[in-house]
């Protein structure tokens, strides 16, 4: 990577610019060139960490594309946030500057405040959630919860989330605005599937669901870890 370049990134003196902490997030200064089977892929600048679920905001420069962006970790799913592409640096330091502690506070920190007014009017936080949803259940751990939807991407809500950080395996439940529907997925090892246990068009039937079946597919969830680390054990042998 270009030397001039990487003095130039340096130079952004990060911590004058951002808070040390928002809510539970960290900044931290990452000057770090991460590489993919040899080459390299991008060059990360900073990252705000959540060290309590490992949810982090990371802002990095493609080295391909030669776009900044910044990417949302929330353990289950990583996306970037359009609104913060662009090729232009001193656009990027601009945006960063003033739209950045505002997202990761309404979005990932406070979300409960800014659950969009249509996701409200489906019921989702008027069901007593809490009454059946365990905190923790085997080694997936609840991170979002029903009252405290996480905006995702293409028109989604992550309204549920039970994810083991060490395996990165886990289950999530989202709802889409546009199609007006409930859908899972799962990650074994990160590699995602649908899980079609949860499709539904209202809040009712996906209650019921939830109920019935949330249990089972976590069960068989830990089997599919099980038997993927079993695999890749007799691999390395």
């Amino acid at each position: 990577m270009d030397k001039t370049l990487i003095e130039t990134f340096k130079q952004w003196n990060i911590t004058s610019v951002l808070p040390l902490s928002v809510g539970a997030f960290q900044l931290l200064e990452v000057f770090d060139v991460v590489s993919e089977q040899g080459v390299e892929k991008e060059f990360c600048l900073f990252r705000y960490l959540n060290r309590d679920n490992g949810w982090f905001v990371k802002a990095s420069f493609n080295l391909s594309s030669h776009e900044f962006s910044v990417r949302v970790n929330i353990g289950m799913l990583e996306f970037s946030l359009i609104e913060f592409i662009t090729d232009k640096w001193e656009y990027f330091q601009q945006m960063v500057a003033s739209r950045l502690v505002s997202v990761i506070d309404g979005h990932y920190v406070h979300r409960e405040k800014n659950v969009m007014s249509i996701v409200r009017e489906k019921g989702i936080t008027q069901v007593n959630w809490e009454s059946f949803l365990p905190t923790q259940y085997k080694s997936f751990r609840r991170d979002i919860s029903p009252t405290n939807a996480v905006q995702i991407i293409n028109g989604s809500y992550m309204i549920l989330s039970y994810y083991d950080v060490i395996t990165r395996s886990g289950l999530s439940l989202m709802y889409n605005l546009l199609r007006d529907d409930f859908f899972a997925e799962q990650r074994v090892y990160n590699f995602p599937n649908l899980v079609h246990d949860f499709d539904s068009s209202t809040i009712q039937d996906v209650q019921r669901a939830v109920q019935s079946r949330l249990i089972g597919v976590l069960d068989e969830l830990e089997q599919a870890v099980q038997a993927e680390q079993m695999t890749r054990d007799e691999q390395n042998m």
